[in-house]
C-alpha cells in the first residue's frame, strides 16, 4: 500500500490554539472526531513523505509568513467540508496554492477554495446554531499562517491516524 501524504498551510500557535478549542468543542457537541485544523493545499498525494519533504523545503524556500482574515463561516454537505472557516481565495494564499501545483503537479488552482474545517460529519439539520455562533465569534478575524507541513493525510487515513511528518517555516 502506497503512502498517502497532503500539504497543509498551518496557523501560527496562538490561531492553532483557538482553532483547536473550537474544533474540540464542536466534536464533542456533534460526536465527530477532532482533528488537526489546517489549509489544504494539495491532498492525498500518493508519495512518501520524504519525496514530498525536499520538495516542499524547494517550493517554499524564503517564503514569508502571511496573514489573512477569515471571510466566513460555511457548512456543506461534504463531509470534510461540513463547518469551516472561509478565507478568499487571493493575493498570497492564492500565490501558495499555485507554487503548490506547480512544485506537486496535482491540484487545482481554479477549484482552489481555501478554508480551516472546523467540524467534519455535521448533520444538516445541526448546522444553523452552530453556524450562527462561529460567525459571531470567527467571522472577520486575521488568521496567522507561518508553516507548511507534509501531513500523513488522505481520505482513506482514519482521521485519528493523520499526522505532521515534516514543518518547513516560513520566515
Amino acid at each position: 500500500m502506497a503512502d498517502y501524504h497532503s500539504i497543509w498551510l498551518m496557523p501560527c500557535a496562538e490561531d492553532l490554539a483557538l482553532f483547536d478549542d473550537v474544533v474540540g468543542r464542536l466534536a464533542a457537541r456533534f460526536g465527530t472526531e477532532p482533528f488537526i485544523p489546517h489549509l489544504t493545499l494539495v491532498e492525498d498525494m500518493p508519495r512518501s513523505a520524504e519525496d514530498l519533504a525536499g520538495v516542499l523545503d524547494g517550493a517554499f524556500a524564503g517564503e514569508p509568513r502571511l496573514e489573512a482574515a477569515i471571510e466566513g463561516i460555511g457548512g456543506g454537505p461534504s463531509f470534510f467540508r461540513s463547518l469551516y472557516a472561509a478565507f478568499r481565495p487571493a493575493g498570497r494564499l492564492l500565490a501558495l496554492k499555485r507554487i503548490s501545483v506547480e512544485r506537486f503537479g496535482t491540484g487545482d488552482v481554479a477549484s482552489f477554495m481555501p478554508h480551516v474545517s472546523l467540524a467534519y460529519g455535521v448533520p444538516e439539520e445541526s448546522k444553523g446554531p452552530a453556524l450562527a455562533e462561529l460567525s459571531r465569534t470567527l467571522g472577520g478575524r486575521t488568521i496567522g499562517f507561518d508553516a507548511v507541513v507534509v501531513a500523513a493525510s488522505a481520505q482513506s487515513i482514519p482521521i485519528r491516524d493523520w499526522a505532521i511528518v515534516h514543518r518547513h517555516p516560513l520566515i
